[in-house]
């Protein structure tokens, strides 16, 4: 079996020209070169080196080795070097995974932010309502609204989202504007379903519009905005979603009064990864300034 050590024994004595001066290199003893340098030329069925009182000389063979050794321990070096470099380093790709509103209302806002501060680190959004498998592999880093149900992942807990009951102008000029949760069975409700079937906000209203006709469902929360803006009905969304827009006002403010926390995860084994903690960083510091004015 090939020991590359032996070649670094091997290229210390053809840099020296003698065992007492490559021990001395390598922090060794002489009769420890010999020995190595020996092994080698017997693995290797050939003479590397010419012994004499001056000391050792490469053959014709032996130069050809040495040649190659170097272009090979150049390598080496740099791998440890590059190695050494990116472990330290905020470099590399990172997978992000979040849902649809969040990385269209803040993280497509703060890409560019990011982007300055750590040019050597490629992100990779994905953009979905289903729990990607961190612990497998599917991503480095999770942004996710509620419970994060694994004692594998380690993050923080963000703040909070609050949600809110919309409905536009239009509508409200069409049916009387609910003054009680009771009123809802009297109204349109657009309804989410499959993936986000379950969500907290989801089920509150389905519990709670008992008799109401759905006019509208969707697994889409950004459908969903647009269908409330188009005066299908009622609908339970995050305030953050309507901070800049005209076209829907908030119902029943005292009686839905919904806040989840916002989670930012990770693999307990990732964490002290320079690029994964510079996302981690990046994202904990900008996410937190735009949940503050959602804090009542």
């Amino acid at each position: 079996m090939t020991n590359w050590d032996d070649y670094r024994y091997f290229l210390a004595v053809a840099e020296e020209g003698s065992v007492s001066a490559a021990a001395r290199r390598l922090e060794t003893t002489q009769p420890t070169v010999g020995r190595r340098i020996a092994e080698l030329e017997k693995r290797l069925n050939a003479k590397l080196f010419q012994r004499s009182h001056h000391g050792y000389h490469l053959t014709e063979l032996g130069e050809l080795v040495r040649d190659r050794v170097k272009v090979i321990n150049g390598e080496s070096q740099w791998i440890e070097h590059k190695v050494s470099y990116i472990d330290k380093s905020p470099i590399g790709r990172v997978v992000l995974s979040t849902t649809e509103d969040i990385g269209y209302f803040w993280l497509s806002n703060l890409l560019g932010n990011f982007h300055a501060e750590h040019p050597e680190i490629d992100l990779d959004l994905i953009i979905g309502y289903h729990a990607v498998d961190i612990i497998n592999g599917e991503a480095d880093i999770a942004l996710r609204v509620g419970d994060p149900r694994s004692q594998d992942l380690v993050g923080r807990c963000l703040g909070q989202v609050r949600f809110g009951l919309y409905a536009s102008p239009e509508y409200l000029a069409r049916n009387p504007e609910p003054t009680c949760v009771e009123d809802l069975a009297q109204h349109n409700i657009i309804e989410s379903v499959r993936q986000m079937n379950n969500f907290p906000q989801t089920a509150w209203l389905r519990e709670n519009s008992d008799g109401a006709r759905v006019s509208f469902t969707c697994d889409n929360i950004m459908v969903e905005l647009s269908a409330v803006e188009a005066g299908l009905g009622i609908v339970a969304l995050p305030v953050y979603m309507i901070s800049n827009t005209a076209n829907v006002q908030q119902i029943l403010k005292e009686d839905f009064d919904l806040a989840l926390d916002l989670w930012l995860l990770t693999h307990r084994d990732l964490i002290k990864i320079p690029r994964i903690r510079a996302v981690i960083d990046f994202l904990t510091e900008h996410v937190h300034d735009r949940l503050i004015p959602e804090r009542r």
